[in-house]
């Protein structure tokens, strides 16, 4: 058994396990940021910034309304994260000179651009998951290549001596497959809750959209 430290592997890996380390807090850095900002599309955070927004639109305060939008947010971990859908209340309430039909879609369309914003980030860990192993074999190929150089160049090495070089440039395989999983797993996560949330903050939009017609006219 090989029994590296942290810096010992790295050493043993080479250049491929530093890129590897680097996707990884890469990683992990969006897995937390996502984890986080992804809290504004729990069905309870919706359905309470869209309770206060119709509650100011039937008394007609539409300047609460708007307000409301603006500090829609959500706090978590010491972040203020604004909700796709305050942001798409405040393009409603800005755009009532179109037809009611015009601004359902230019609402529909406004909330597709605030998916986006919320997916950015998210590909990156697509990405990650689908090249990590390859960095990861690359390393591991180079390593061989450095092993069996060395069994060329001195014809002394031990068959123990290659296989130990074999074994340690396997820790970029290794490292690659340790990155790749945990990045699939995430984006897939990710994905799935963004797309969960789209009947909700349409059911939403489509209620807020007919209170104003209704109200402002």
């Amino acid at each position: 058994m090989f029994n590296y430290g942290f810096m010992e592997l790295l050493a043993h890996g080479g250049f491929t396990l530093f890129v590897l380390i680097i996707c990884s807090v890469l990683a992990l850095k969006v897995i937390i940021e996502k984890w986080i900002t992804l809290k504004v599309l729990e069905t309870k955070n919706l359905e309470e910034l869209s309770l206060k927004v119709k509650e100011a639109i039937r008394e007609k305060n539409f300047k609460m309304a708007q307000h409301v939008c603006k500090i829609g947010s959500v706090k978590r971990m010491g972040f203020n994260i604004t909700a796709p859908l305050a942001n798409v209340f405040l393009y409603m309430m800005n755009n009532l000179n179109y037809k009611k039909e015009e601004l359902m879609d230019l609402s529909f369309s406004k909330m597709d651009q605030e998916l986006v914003r919320l997916e950015k980030g998210v590909s990156i860990l697509g990405t990650l998951g689908n090249i990590a192993p390859f960095i990861g074999l690359f390393g591991t190929v180079l390593g061989i290549i450095r092993s069996f150089e060395g069994l060329s160049i001195n014809e002394a090495s031990s068959y123990l001596t290659v296989m130990g070089g074999i074994a340690e440039a396997l820790i970029a395989t290794a490292a690659g497959i340790l990155v790749a999983v945990p990045s699939v797993i995430f984006y897939n996560y990710f994905m799935k809750r963004i797309k969960l949330s789209i009947p909700s903050m349409e059911t939403e939009i489509k209620e807020v959209l007919y209170l104003l017609k209704k109200e402002a006219a």
